[in-house]
Protein backbone atom coordinates (compact mmCIF):
# COMPACT_ATOMS: atom_id res chain seq x y z
CA UNK A 1 0.00 0.00 0.00
CA UNK A 2 1.31 3.60 -0.66
CA UNK A 3 -0.50 6.28 1.21
CA UNK A 4 0.00 10.20 -0.06
CA UNK A 5 -1.28 12.54 2.07
CA UNK A 6 -1.55 16.54 2.36
CA UNK A 7 1.06 16.33 -0.47
CA UNK A 8 1.88 20.59 -1.54
CA UNK A 9 4.20 21.93 -3.29
CA UNK A 10 4.61 25.39 -5.02
CA UNK A 11 7.22 27.27 -7.34
CA UNK A 12 7.69 30.95 -7.10
CA UNK A 13 4.37 31.08 -4.65
CA UNK A 14 2.46 29.60 -7.31
CA UNK A 15 0.43 26.27 -5.51
CA UNK A 16 1.06 23.47 -7.86
CA UNK A 17 0.27 20.94 -5.71
CA UNK A 18 -2.70 21.59 -3.05
CA UNK A 19 -3.08 18.88 -0.66
CA UNK A 20 -2.95 15.28 -2.43
CA UNK A 21 -4.47 12.48 -0.53
CA UNK A 22 -3.94 9.17 -2.82
CA UNK A 23 -3.80 5.64 -1.71
CA UNK A 24 -2.21 3.13 -4.21
CA UNK A 25 -2.71 -0.16 -3.33
CA UNK A 26 -0.30 -2.89 -4.20
CA UNK A 27 -0.16 -4.42 -7.72
CA UNK A 28 -2.78 -1.44 -8.69
CA UNK A 29 -2.31 0.66 -12.05
CA UNK A 30 -3.66 3.83 -11.21
CA UNK A 31 -3.36 6.56 -14.15
CA UNK A 32 -3.57 10.25 -13.93
CA UNK A 33 -5.34 12.42 -16.66
CA UNK A 34 -5.82 16.31 -16.88
CA UNK A 35 -5.40 19.36 -18.75
CA UNK A 36 -1.27 20.60 -19.01
CA UNK A 37 0.11 22.21 -16.66
CA UNK A 38 -2.20 20.89 -13.49
CA UNK A 39 0.98 19.30 -11.60
CA UNK A 40 0.35 15.82 -12.73
CA UNK A 41 4.36 14.99 -13.77
CA UNK A 42 4.90 17.32 -10.72
CA UNK A 43 3.21 14.44 -8.41
CA UNK A 44 5.34 11.77 -9.94
CA UNK A 45 8.69 13.94 -9.85
CA UNK A 46 7.60 14.63 -5.60
CA UNK A 47 7.39 10.57 -5.15
CA UNK A 48 11.02 10.31 -6.62
CA UNK A 49 12.34 13.52 -4.58
CA UNK A 50 13.39 15.20 -8.49
CA UNK A 51 11.29 17.71 -6.70
CA UNK A 52 10.89 18.12 -2.84
CA UNK A 53 7.85 18.91 -2.00
CA UNK A 54 6.70 21.50 0.89
CA UNK A 55 5.02 19.33 3.30
CA UNK A 56 3.17 15.90 3.10
CA UNK A 57 4.13 12.56 4.31
CA UNK A 58 4.30 9.36 1.84
CA UNK A 59 3.76 5.73 3.31
CA UNK A 60 5.22 2.98 1.61
CA UNK A 61 5.47 -0.70 2.46
CA UNK A 62 6.84 0.31 6.34
CA UNK A 63 8.83 3.40 4.78
CA UNK A 64 7.31 6.52 6.26
CA UNK A 65 8.85 9.59 4.94
CA UNK A 66 7.78 13.23 6.45
CA UNK A 67 8.60 15.81 3.58
CA UNK A 68 8.76 19.02 5.98
CA UNK A 69 11.50 17.16 8.01
CA UNK A 70 12.64 14.68 5.29
CA UNK A 71 16.43 13.22 6.40
CA UNK A 72 18.86 11.78 3.64
CA UNK A 73 18.69 8.54 5.20
CA UNK A 74 14.76 8.84 4.06
CA UNK A 75 15.40 10.24 0.63
CA UNK A 76 17.86 7.60 -0.69
CA UNK A 77 15.32 4.57 0.70
CA UNK A 78 12.29 6.52 -0.95
CA UNK A 79 14.53 6.48 -3.83
CA UNK A 80 15.47 3.04 -3.98
CA UNK A 81 11.77 2.42 -3.59
CA UNK A 82 10.45 4.18 -6.29
CA UNK A 83 11.65 4.48 -10.33
CA UNK A 84 10.73 6.79 -12.96
CA UNK A 85 9.94 6.59 -16.31
CA UNK A 86 10.43 10.07 -17.87
CA UNK A 87 8.56 11.52 -21.68
CA UNK A 88 12.15 11.43 -22.72
CA UNK A 89 13.88 8.22 -22.08
CA UNK A 90 17.03 9.85 -20.50
CA UNK A 91 19.51 7.04 -21.82
CA UNK A 92 23.33 7.33 -20.94
CA UNK A 93 24.27 8.19 -24.64
CA UNK A 94 28.33 6.63 -23.66
CA UNK A 95 26.25 3.02 -23.18
CA UNK A 96 24.88 0.36 -24.54
CA UNK A 97 21.18 -0.79 -23.80
CA UNK A 98 22.64 -3.49 -21.82
CA UNK A 99 25.13 -0.89 -19.98
CA UNK A 100 22.44 1.41 -19.39
CA UNK A 101 20.42 -1.06 -17.18
CA UNK A 102 23.45 -2.74 -15.45
CA UNK A 103 25.17 0.72 -14.60
CA UNK A 104 22.76 1.81 -11.74
CA UNK A 105 22.83 -1.75 -10.38
CA UNK A 106 26.74 -1.82 -10.09
CA UNK A 107 26.74 1.76 -9.29
CA UNK A 108 24.02 2.71 -6.90
CA UNK A 109 23.22 -1.06 -5.78
CA UNK A 110 26.65 -2.16 -5.79
CA UNK A 111 25.31 -5.09 -7.31
CA UNK A 112 27.74 -7.77 -8.47
CA UNK A 113 28.63 -7.46 -12.43
CA UNK A 114 27.54 -11.09 -13.46
CA UNK A 115 24.32 -10.63 -11.28
CA UNK A 116 23.59 -7.17 -13.24
CA UNK A 117 24.12 -8.45 -16.41
CA UNK A 118 21.98 -11.40 -16.05
CA UNK A 119 19.33 -9.11 -14.74
CA UNK A 120 19.46 -6.85 -17.59
CA UNK A 121 19.70 -9.61 -20.20
CA UNK A 122 16.49 -10.91 -18.69
CA UNK A 123 14.59 -7.64 -18.96
CA UNK A 124 15.93 -6.69 -22.25
CA UNK A 125 14.01 -10.01 -23.40
CA UNK A 126 11.04 -9.27 -21.88
CA UNK A 127 10.86 -5.52 -23.47
CA UNK A 128 11.86 -7.52 -26.72
CA UNK A 129 15.42 -5.83 -27.30
CA UNK A 130 17.57 -8.94 -26.53
CA UNK A 131 18.84 -8.38 -29.96
CA UNK A 132 19.50 -4.54 -29.13
CA UNK A 133 22.18 -5.30 -26.58
CA UNK A 134 24.95 -3.64 -27.40
CA UNK A 135 22.68 -0.84 -29.40
CA UNK A 136 23.98 2.21 -28.34
CA UNK A 137 20.88 5.09 -27.76
CA UNK A 138 21.62 7.27 -30.91
CA UNK A 139 20.95 4.00 -32.99
CA UNK A 140 17.69 3.00 -31.40
CA UNK A 141 14.49 4.50 -32.24
CA UNK A 142 12.41 6.53 -30.01
CA UNK A 143 10.50 3.29 -29.05
CA UNK A 144 13.33 1.20 -28.73
CA UNK A 145 15.10 3.85 -26.16
CA UNK A 146 11.61 3.81 -24.22
CA UNK A 147 11.71 0.32 -23.84
CA UNK A 148 14.98 0.06 -22.33
CA UNK A 149 14.20 3.39 -20.14
CA UNK A 150 11.35 0.90 -18.65
CA UNK A 151 13.60 -2.15 -18.71
CA UNK A 152 16.70 0.01 -16.59
CA UNK A 153 13.07 1.16 -14.28
CA UNK A 154 12.09 -2.31 -13.37
CA UNK A 155 15.87 -3.37 -12.71
CA UNK A 156 15.88 -1.90 -9.28
CA UNK A 157 12.64 -3.93 -8.62
CA UNK A 158 11.13 -1.12 -7.15
CA UNK A 159 7.46 -0.89 -4.88
CA UNK A 160 5.92 1.70 -7.55
CA UNK A 161 7.07 2.91 -11.02
CA UNK A 162 6.32 6.21 -12.24
CA UNK A 163 5.63 7.00 -15.68
CA UNK A 164 5.59 10.82 -16.68
CA UNK A 165 4.02 10.14 -20.47
CA UNK A 166 5.84 7.52 -21.15
CA UNK A 167 4.33 8.06 -24.97
CA UNK A 168 4.23 12.17 -25.63
CA UNK A 169 7.65 12.81 -27.43
CA UNK A 170 7.07 9.15 -29.55
CA UNK A 171 5.80 9.16 -33.61
CA UNK A 172 2.41 7.65 -33.20
CA UNK A 173 3.83 4.80 -35.38
CA UNK A 174 6.13 3.71 -32.09
CA UNK A 175 3.14 4.45 -29.79
CA UNK A 176 1.60 1.02 -29.33
CA UNK A 177 5.15 -0.96 -28.84
CA UNK A 178 5.29 0.82 -25.35
CA UNK A 179 2.30 0.81 -24.37
CA UNK A 180 2.27 -2.97 -24.52
CA UNK A 181 5.45 -3.09 -22.18
CA UNK A 182 3.32 -0.93 -20.01
CA UNK A 183 -0.05 -3.34 -20.57
CA UNK A 184 2.34 -6.24 -20.15
CA UNK A 185 3.10 -5.02 -16.65
CA UNK A 186 -0.06 -4.00 -15.74
CA UNK A 187 -1.12 -8.02 -16.02
CA UNK A 188 1.85 -8.93 -13.79
CA UNK A 189 0.54 -7.25 -11.40
CA UNK A 190 3.15 -4.23 -11.26
CA UNK A 191 1.91 -1.00 -8.94
CA UNK A 192 1.93 1.94 -11.19
CA UNK A 193 1.62 5.58 -10.79
CA UNK A 194 1.07 6.37 -14.76
CA UNK A 195 0.70 10.23 -16.34
CA UNK A 196 -1.05 9.94 -19.85
CA UNK A 197 -2.79 11.68 -22.40
CA UNK A 198 -3.69 8.54 -24.22
CA UNK A 199 -7.14 8.11 -23.26
CA UNK A 200 -8.03 4.57 -24.67
CA UNK A 201 -4.67 4.00 -22.92
CA UNK A 202 -5.90 4.73 -19.66
CA UNK A 203 -9.33 3.15 -20.20
CA UNK A 204 -7.76 -0.46 -21.00
CA UNK A 205 -5.00 -0.36 -18.35
CA UNK A 206 -5.95 1.64 -15.13
CA UNK A 207 -7.34 0.10 -12.00
CA UNK A 208 -8.27 3.80 -10.92
CA UNK A 209 -8.76 6.30 -13.08
CA UNK A 210 -7.38 9.89 -10.98
CA UNK A 211 -8.18 13.24 -12.99
CA UNK A 212 -6.31 16.21 -11.94
CA UNK A 213 -6.75 19.81 -12.43
CA UNK A 214 -5.14 22.92 -10.33
CA UNK A 215 -3.15 21.06 -8.32
CA UNK A 216 -6.41 19.10 -6.80
CA UNK A 217 -7.79 15.70 -7.26
CA UNK A 218 -11.06 16.50 -9.15
CA UNK A 219 -12.42 13.21 -9.44
CA UNK A 220 -11.42 9.70 -8.72
CA UNK A 221 -13.03 6.30 -10.08
CA UNK A 222 -12.65 2.90 -11.94
CA UNK A 223 -12.79 3.29 -15.34
CA UNK A 224 -16.01 1.60 -16.10
CA UNK A 225 -17.21 4.32 -13.73
CA UNK A 226 -15.47 7.20 -14.58
CA UNK A 227 -15.74 7.21 -18.48
CA UNK A 228 -19.33 6.96 -18.53
CA UNK A 229 -20.80 8.04 -14.94
CA UNK A 230 -18.51 10.74 -14.00
CA UNK A 231 -19.63 12.80 -10.72
CA UNK A 232 -18.32 16.03 -11.80
CA UNK A 233 -19.55 18.26 -14.30
CA UNK A 234 -15.80 19.62 -15.20
CA UNK A 235 -14.90 15.65 -15.63
CA UNK A 236 -17.36 15.21 -18.34
CA UNK A 237 -16.18 18.32 -20.31
CA UNK A 238 -13.11 16.81 -19.94
CA UNK A 239 -13.92 13.36 -20.89
CA UNK A 240 -16.24 14.85 -23.86
CA UNK A 241 -13.66 16.99 -25.50
CA UNK A 242 -10.62 14.73 -25.51
CA UNK A 243 -12.66 11.42 -26.32
CA UNK A 244 -13.68 13.52 -29.35
CA UNK A 245 -10.20 14.32 -30.31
Amino acid sequence: MIEISNLCKSFNGHQVLDNINLRIEKGKVFVIIGPSGTGKSTLLRCLNLLEKPEKGSVKLDGLEVDFSSISKKDMQALRLRTSMVFQNSNLYRNKNALENITTPLTLVQKMDVKEAQDIGLGLLEKVGLLDKKEAFPETLSGGEKQRVGIARAMAVNPDIMLFDEPTSALDPELVAEVLEVIQELARQHTTMLIVTHEMKFARNVADEIVFMEGGHIVEQAPPGIFFTNPKQERTRQFIQHNLER
